[in-house]
């Protein structure tokens, strides 16, 4: 007989699939809805804002605040519908960082700050539209299955809420307050419209987070594909004007003879088909610039076209035949740059790329034929 255990040597297995470089730099991914479970509660309201941005972009809400006001009123988002703010319909959002899903304590304090503050009108409750339309939990795991039934049913609610007000709800409306669930404030409480309480989901979350342009530097992952690019219409738009005059010029140097408009080249197959190659190069800049306005935070688009200005400024400020000369020389240049430290690289062609150039001649950043010369 031994005491000794019968321990088993082990040896993890190697995975059949080879790593890639992203996995060997960054490790397994973490799915987004797990990275709710572990921020801080401060990240927590500010993923809440995030999130929100994709309905004021939506137009659903004109402004998004944070409640920064004396005390805790059960007020941390407000989504207001209108530049009139509390005086037009307003959402409200509680936002909760549990580690586990809202249980009835969590919500019944809450619950009766709004009641309680909106029936004596404390501020901002004192102002044309007292009560929210809407007061939604915000939680990373959602509620709980007492609560959720609660959210369904706004009469079961408001029978809980009664029942529990003395224990779990007075008490946690502020210090110093006693609200006896009697007289005016029992009346108000049966009046009050429970419909508005509710919840989302991690998950709905997510999805809808995903939207904005916080999600990629949040979350990791890469930006979505991207559509094709338009093509250009018949007839050039007021804002393809600049872009074009200077290609003009360009030919009009190159060639020496005044060219005010495609038919002094209509007869030219070859210069006619770069003017129309310039103007999907532009588009095609013109779309990407787009993309990065729903999909990243402000200044990525700018980023990359400064990185694309200090690729090409030396050759377009180097001496060359004609104007000409010097676009091709800089579109070909602007072609093979290196953006790979901008968000957008993923993302990014070379005819978006090529396609800058006419954005920065648009914005007189960069120019053809020096008028001067």
């Amino acid at each position: 007989m031994t005491d000794v255990l019968p321990f088993t040597d082990i040896q993890p297995e190697l995975s059949a699939v080879v790593p890639t470089a992203a996995q060997v730099a960054n490790g397994i991914p973490i799915p987004p809805i797990r990275v709710l479970e572990i921020m801080s509660p401060d990240d927590w309201e500010l993923f809440t804002e995030e999130w929100l941005s994709f309905h004021k972009a939506a137009e659903k809400y004109h402004a998004i605040r944070r409640y920064s006001g004396p005390g805790d009123l059960g007020l941390d988002v407000v989504a207001f519908s209108g530049e009139r703010g509390f005086a037009e319909a307003w959402d409200s959002y509680q936002c909760k960082h549990y580690d586990q899903a809202l249980t009835p304590e969590d919500v019944c304090a809450e619950v009766a700050k709004l009641i309680y503050h909106s029936f004596k009108k404390t501020p901002p409750f004192n102002q044309t539209c007292q009560v929210p339309r809407r007061h939604i939990f915000v939680s990373p795991r959602g509620a709980g299955i007492t609560v959720a039934r609660w959210l369904k049913d706004p009469l079961r609610f408001k029978e809980e809420i009664k029942e529990r007000w003395a224990k779990q709800c007075a008490p946690k409306i502020g210090k110093g307050i006693d609200a006896p669930l009697e007289g005016d404030l029992l009346a108000y409480v049966e009046a009050f419209d429970f419909s508005i309480f509710g919840d989302i989901t991690g998950a709905e979350l997510i999805e809808e987070h995903s939207k904005t342009v916080f999600y990629a530097p949040r979350f990791g992952g890469g930006l979505p594909a991207r559509d094709d690019a338009p093509m250009p219409p018949g007839d050039p738009s007021d804002h393809e004007s600049v872009y074009l005059r200077k290609i003009f010029d360009a030919y009009g140097d190159h060639f020496e003879r005044a060219i005010q408009s495609t038919s002094d080249f209509a007869d030219d197959a070859t210069l006619s088909g770069h003017y129309n190659r310039q103007r999907v190069l532009f588009y095609s800049a013109e779309a990407l610039r787009n993309f990065a306005r729903d999909r990243t935070p402000q200044g990525t688009f700018a980023s990359l076209q400064d990185d694309i200005y200090n690729g090409v400024i030396d050759v377009c400020e180097s001496e060359h035949k004609s104007g000409l000369n010097r676009l091709r020389q800089a579109i070909t240049t602007a072609g093979s740059i290196d953006v790979g430290g901008n968000g957008l690289a993923s993302v990014t062609r070379v005819a978006d790329k090529q396609g800058v150039c006419h954005q920065l001649a648009n914005d007189d950043r960069l120019t053809w034929v020096n008028p001067n010369a």
